[in-house]
Formats: structure tokens, C-alpha cells, sequence
């Protein structure tokens, strides 16, 4: 995926003139997206709304977003380009709404998913559930379509090049951590995992730590597609 980084300034655009109102916080969306007519489609269709900001160019250390959008999965050399302290999450935008669209978008850590022929109301919706929840409405989706979590399941497990020998990976994670990463996996936010297993809100999220700490991962997205791909989840549609 190209993410522009060839800028070494970033060019923060107030795509309206209009106002936003000071309850509903503003919005900082990076256009990290290598097919230009659907970043300039993507400009135009956010346009419409007072409380985007977008980013274009080499952000890191110079600026931070909220949402990133791409349309390929990211390269880990160009994440660690960016230098960031707080990555923002990631909207997957897909040529369609198949299986096989939201398994690349679940594969490249997305958080949400939405299809090129969007409208802005969709796009604007889902840039905002993504601000709102600490779940991901990308594998909520997937878990919820017994189809779809089956073919995740399936596509995550399967040996990509028939001459690399795969070597089964440790699970590192303990079974209440297993527990609450399969909950993740169905897109249970923090708080309703808490009232599953009987734990706190903080103390959930003070595992989701850990689990990242423990498998070198970046978000809940990401946690979960390893760990499919690794074989340490339940089938996700088993309950």
C-alpha cells in the first residue's frame, strides 16, 4: 500500500466552512489509500461534513489521527515509518460487501469495513462508530454471519506457500486471556466482555494489554486474526 510518504509535511486539510458544534468532537482522518480516483472520491464524499479534518502526506511525529483509511493491507516497514504513538484505527474501504472483501480487510487489522460504493452518510457512520466503541463492527460482522466466520476460520489457518514448513507457534496466552480474545473476536467491546466473564471494565481492558504485549500485536483486530490463523480460537460462530 502506498501511504504517501514521500511528503515530509503533513497537509492537514478543514475540508468545510462550516462550524462544528463544540459536544460533538472533531475528526482527523489520514487518507492512506493508493488508488488516487477513490482517495479524491473519498475527499469529495467527506467533504460534506464540518467535523473531518483529513490528512495527506508523511504524518507521524507531525500529526496524529483518528482513522486511517486504506484499501491494501499495510506494510509493517511503513507503520514503523510513521512513527506514531497512538496509531489510529483502521478503516478497510473493499470493492464489495463478500466474504472475501471483509476476510482482506479482518486480515490487514481493520477495525470497520466499508465497500467503494459507499454513500458519505455510510462512510461518515462508520468513521463514527469507530469513535465511539472500543469493539470492532468489522468482526461483530464477520462472527454474526456463520458463513463468513467459517470462511475467516478457514482462509487464516491455511498454508499460504506450500514451500514454506509452518512450525506450530506456542500459545503464550493463558485460558481466561483465551477466553476474553475469543470474545474479541466476536467484537465484544470491553464492557460487555466484563459483564460475560464477571470482570471489570478496566480489568478487561488490562488483559487486552497483556494479550497484545504477549503476541507482539497492535490492536484487537490484529490479535484476533493471528490467534485464528494460529488455531488458539474456538470456531467463532461455535456459540
Amino acid at each position: 500500500m502506498t501511504l504517501k510518504l514521500h511528503n515530509t509535511q503533513p497537509l492537514l486539510i478543514p475540508l468545510t466552512e462550516g462550524t462544528v458544534s463544540r459536544e460533538v468532537p472533531p475528526i482527523t482522518v489520514h487518507l492512506a489509500i493508493s488508488d488516487n480516483d477513490l482517495e479524491n472520491t473519498m475527499l469529495s464524499l467527506l467533504g460534506r461534513n464540518a467535523r473531518f479534518s483529513v490528512v495527506k502526506g508523511s504524518i507521524g511525529y507531525a500529526a496524529e489521527s483518528d482513522v486511517r483509511l486504506i484499501d491494501e493491507r499495510p506494510h509493517v516497514d511503513q507503520l514503523q515509518n510513521l512513527d506514531e504513538q497512538m496509531p489510529p484505527k483502521l478503516l478497510y474501504i473493499g470493492l464489495d460487501d463478500s466474504d472475501k472483501s471483509l476476510i482482506e480487510a479482518a486480515r490487514a487489522g481493520a477495525w470497520a469495513f466499508v465497500s467503494e460504493g459507499a454513500d458519505s452518510f455510510e462512510i461518515e457512520d462508520a468513521i463514527c462508530r469507530l469513535m465511539e466503541t472500543d469493539g470492532s463492527p468489522l468482526l461483530k460482522t464477520i462472527a454474526a454471519s456463520g458463513s463468513g466466520s467459517a470462511v475467516l476460520l478457514s482462509d487464516l489457518s491455511a498454508v499460504r506457500d506450500d514451500s514454506i514448513k509452518v512450525h506450530a507457534e506456542q500459545n503464550p496466552l493463558k485460558p481466561d486471556e483465551i477466553r476474553i480474545l475469543e470474545l474479541i473476536a466476536r467484537g465484544e467491546p470491553s464492557k460487555n466482555i466484563g459483564n460475560i466473564v464477571g470482570l471489570a471494565e478496566q480489568t478487561v481492558k488490562n488483559y487486552v494489554v497483556r494479550i497484545f504485549t504477549k503476541m507482539q500485536t497492535h490492536n484487537r483486530a490484529h490479535a484476533a486474526a493471528l490467534a485464528a490463523q494460529r488455531g488458539w480460537l474456538s470456531s467463532l460462530d461455535s456459540e
